[in-house]
Formats: C-alpha cells, sequence, structure tokens
C-alpha cells in the first residue's frame, strides 16, 4: 500500500514538472518570439527610414540640380544685361548731347524756338573763328549802388569809352539785421553794359558773371567779379570780329 502510494505520488510529481517545464518553454518561446517580431519591425523601420532618407535626398539633389540651372541662367542673364546696358549707355552718349555740347544744343533750340530763321543761325555759326588780334585783358573797378548807398553809382569804361560797365546790387546786413551801405556779394546783381552809342544790356545772376557782345568789329569779353567791399572786378579784353 505504501509503494502504490508512492509510486502514485512520484507520477504526479512528474507530471506537474513535465507542465511546469512546459510552461517555461511556452514563456521562453513567446519571449523568443516577441524578441524575433521586435528585431524583424525593427529591420522594416530602419529599411523604410533608409528609404525615405535616400528619395529625400535624391529629391533634394535634384532640386538643387534645378536651383544651380536657374542661378546660372540668372547669371547670364545678369550678364547679358549689363552688356546690354553698356551698349545703351554708350549709345546714348554718342546720340544724346553732354556738357558743353549739350549746352550749346540747348542754346541754338532756344533761339530757333525764339523765331531766328535757321539759315541765319547757321551763318553765325559758321561765321564763328578762334579769337584773333585779342588785346591784353585789363582790370577794373567800380563802387556798387545799393538801396542804402546813398553816394555816386561807379561805373568802369573800356575801349577808350565804347563799353561801360555798372552794377546795383543787395545790401549786406550786419548782426543786428540792420543793413549796411556795402553790397553782398552772396546774393544776385544786376549789371548794365552801355555802348557808345547809348545801347544798354542788363545781365543779372550771382557772381562770379561773364559776358560779351560786338559792338563794330570788335567783341568785347567781360568778366566780373566780387572784390574789395563795396567794389565789383571787372575783367575785359577785346579781340577782332568776326
Amino acid at each position: 500500500m505504501n509503494f502504490m502510494s508512492h509510486e502514485f505520488g512520484g507520477r504526479r510529481s512528474r507530471r506537474k514538472n513535465a507542465q511546469r517545464n512546459r510552461r517555461i518553454g511556452f514563456v521562453i518561446f513567446m519571449i523568443a518570439l516577441l524578441c524575433a517580431t521586435c528585431f524583424w519591425w525593427g529591420g522594416e523601420k530602419e529599411r523604410t527610414s533608409q528609404l525615405a532618407f535616400k528619395e529625400q535626398a535624391t529629391k533634394l539633389q535634384e532640386e538643387r540640380t534645378g536651383l544651380d540651372e536657374v542661378i546660372t541662367k540668372l547669371h547670364s542673364d545678369v550678364q547679358s544685361t549689363q552688356v546690354r546696358y553698356q551698349q545703351l549707355e554708350e549709345k546714348y552718349k554718342q546720340e544724346v548731347p553732354q556738357g558743353v555740347f549739350k549746352q550749346l544744343t540747348d542754346l541754338v533750340k532756344k533761339q530757333l524756338d525764339s523765331g531766328i530763321k535757321p539759315e541765319r543761325l547757321a551763318f553765325l555759326i559758321d561765321a564763328a573763328r578762334p579769337p584773333k588780334n585779342c588785346t591784353e585783358p585789363v582790370v577794373k573797378r567800380f563802387v556798387v549802388k545799393t538801396p542804402v548807398y546813398s553816394g555816386p553809382q561807379g561805373a568802369v569804361a573800356f575801349g577808350n569809352g565804347v563799353v561801360t560797365v555798372a552794377g546795383d546790387g543787395q545790401a549786406s546786413v550786419n548782426a543786428a539785421g540792420a543793413p549796411e551801405a556795402w553790397y553782398d556779394p552772396g546774393k544776385k546783381v544786376k549789371l548794365t553794359f552801355t555802348e557808345i552809342g547809348g545801347k544798354r544790356t542788363e545781365k543779372e545772376g550771382l557772381l562770379p558773371l561773364q559776358h560779351s557782345l560786338v559792338v563794330g568789329n570788335k567783341e568785347y569779353r567781360f568778366t566780373i567779379a566780387a572784390g574789395e567791399r563795396s567794389f565789383m572786378s571787372v575783367t575785359s579784353d577785346s579781340c577782332d570780329y568776326p
């Protein structure tokens, strides 16, 4: 009886051990399966990420290539535009009057607009010659008339009285704002050129001023500048005309 009980207990113990071993084996299998699944999923994710990165890199490279082409084209267009601009600038300089030539062109247009016939203007231009038989420059000065100055107005004559030059100016003011007797050389002045026959020509502006006029067969040229206080300085010479 004791032997049979012992035998039965041994079989039951072996069954329990077998069941426990199966459970342990099942757990180990599930763990191994889970690890394998995680490893496989991680590998798939890595491969997917690498594929996505490669596709993105390829796309970025294509975009960069496209941008490089656009930049190259824009650079070429800029160079072409610069060359074209330089060509147009040179053409403009050649065809549009500049500097002294523009001043002469404007003067010719002004004379034509005022009614002078083109033939007359062409004759005068053609008759212009470099100055010849010019006298040595002579420098004289005179007192400038102002609204405050009550003395006699100064004047200077050139060419033995052929042309007389006089001038009016605006009074200077002192620190208190009161007008002085002498003129202000920084403000506009009015010059009067009187020919021997009584013909008068006036010119206004800021000093220094230049003026020329023809009397008989002589051209008288004048440069008027500020002199010592109250005075204007006139430099003049004369040349044969024409």
